[in-house]
């Protein structure tokens, strides 16, 4: 056994002991109690027929090159909160199958509440929220366990929480807080994963990928391309990649690397270093599709890219079972084509650095006329710091200027998330909190406000937006 297979086995044997791990398994079990073994075993079902049948596709393919965008998404929408609760349940049982990008960010939040489940499980109201989570059709689970943590947070400070019951009448706060001679309402709300702009964006551009790819795929060697448009991607031809791409080609500018650039868009096209990527091969097999084969295929990888691919590929499922699924592993390329792509023009920026106003208005419509509200905004940092810099500052500038009308307001807590999947797979999770005080001082509220912070977790004064910039510029 070589050195690095013997590492990776006693990881292996060892996996279920680490704390964070054991925090994840006891609300996932928490929550699969609440739900039922027969409710649990139908949905789970579901869960594996769609990757199942993906499966399938992927193997029945007849192309010589197959199209990892087209074979579909690696997550199940029907169901969410059934998706979480498989690839929780699969740490324990089914250790070869995986998601990390979708783990890497809910784990935290599975962490969180399992670190903390006994208080939780104390907290008034808490069944008709797990009711609301894990029995309604309403497949919003994102928002309801961030109100979950954001309850934590306040246990955690010293308050007495109780989760307020929909009345059906009207809306209401989420949660009601009391400590000593105060109390507050407590009003949740968190953003949507992505924008409609931005599903927009990728489609438009995968148009473009789409009508490229006879071009790459007739060019004898692995390529891997660096794209920037500099307008809006559907304001582009969508034959401007491939353009791009036979004129790189004809010249075989792309042996040493070369870029073509015009006022629209900048490409630049290299070869992949296959022997380096068989070579890791003949050691490891690698997850499909992963981080780490854009790793692999990017000599300057960068973990918040936008990655397409396109393979000559050999795949094999490992440790297959009935319910294992998300279980693909890449066993050899023959060739590959790749792009990393952005878009930098400022229309495309602004409207992906999406604000919270739509949220900040539902939150202070629902604060009750009488009494004292705080307001808690969750939002994940998905398209990289300079999206995040604009983002931040018409956040600052909303709530700076907005006008709370007759509702009393104390204190608006904005919480951001960044899951970032490394290239072995491992991953990490930044968080930072910004709050505005309205009517009270938000550190006389909540003194810890990290809603997901544990005992090894590395605190800055800085904006995890700041230190990615920072580590660019370095870099």
């Amino acid at each position: 056994m070589i050195p690095e297979h013997k590492e990776f086995a006693e990881w292996f044997d060892n996996r279920l002991d680490d704390e964070f791990t054991k925090d994840i398994l006891k609300a996932s079990n928490w929550f699969l109690e609440f739900m039922g073994e027969t409710t649990w075993r139908e949905r789970k079902e579901n869960v594996i027929r769609y990757f199942s049948q993906m499966s399938k596709n992927i193997f029945e393919d007849k192309k010589d090159i197959g199209f990892s965008s087209n074979q579909g998404r690696m997550a199940f929408y029907d169901d969410w909160i059934a998706w979480y609760l498989y690839l929780a349940e699969s740490l324990e049982l089914r250790p070869m199958v995986g998601e990390p990008s979708q783990s890497a960010r809910i784990w935290p939040f599975f962490s969180t509440i399992g670190k903390h489940i006994a208080l939780l499980k104390l907290t008034t109201g808490i069944e008709f929220k797990l009711q609301e989570l894990l029995i309604k059709k309403g497949n919003l689970p994102d928002s309801i366990l961030f109100e979950f943590v954001v309850a934590i947070c306040y246990l955690r400070n010293g308050w007495e929480v109780a989760f307020i019951p929909e009345t059906g009448a009207h809306k209401t706060p989420d949660l009601h807080v009391k400590k000593k001679d105060r109390e507050f309402f407590v009003e949740c709300k968190r953003l949507a994963k992505g924008t409609l702009y931005s599903d927009k964006e990728r489609t438009e551009w995968l148009k473009r990928w789409e009508n490229a790819l006879p071009y790459l795929t007739g060019y004898s060697k692995s390529v891997f391309l660096d794209v920037i448009f500099k307008k809006e991607v559907m304001e582009t031809s969508e034959f401007i990649i491939a353009d791009a791409i036979k004129e790189l080609t004809s010249c075989k500018s792309t042996v040493q690397g070369s870029c073509l650039e015009n006022k629209e868009i900048k490409v630049c096209a290299r070869h992949i270093d296959m022997f380096k990527i068989h070579n890791h091969l003949k050691k490891w097999m690698v997850k499909y599709p992963s981080q780490q084969l854009n790793y692999l295929l990017d000599e300057n990888y960068e973990p918040d890219g936008s990655y397409t691919s396109a393979y000559q590929i050999e795949l094999v499922e490992v440790a297959p079972d009935k319910e294992s699924v998300v279980n693909l592993f890449v066993k050899n390329i023959k060739k590959a084509y790749c792009a990393k792509w952005e878009c930098i023009a400022e229309e495309s920026i602004d409207k992906k650095a999406r604000d919270v106003k739509n949220l900040l208005v539902k939150a202070v419509n629902q604060a009750p006329e009488k009494g004292s509200t705080v307001v808690h905004i969750g939002y994940e940092t998905l398209h990289g710091p300079f999206v995040e810099f604009i983002r931040d500052n018409k956040i600052v500038e909303l709530i700076s200027s907005f006008d709370f009308g007759s509702k009393n307001i104390a204190s608006v807590f904005c919480h951001s998330f960044q899951p970032k999947v490394l290239p072995d797979n491992e991953w990490e999770f930044a968080e930072t909190t910004r709050y505005f005080g309205i009517n009270s001082k938000p550190e006389d509220i909540l003194e810890d406000n990290l809603l997901m912070q544990r005992e090894h977790s590395v605190i800055s004064n800085e904006t995890h937006w700041m230190q990615d910039a920072l580590e660019k510029v370095q870099d």
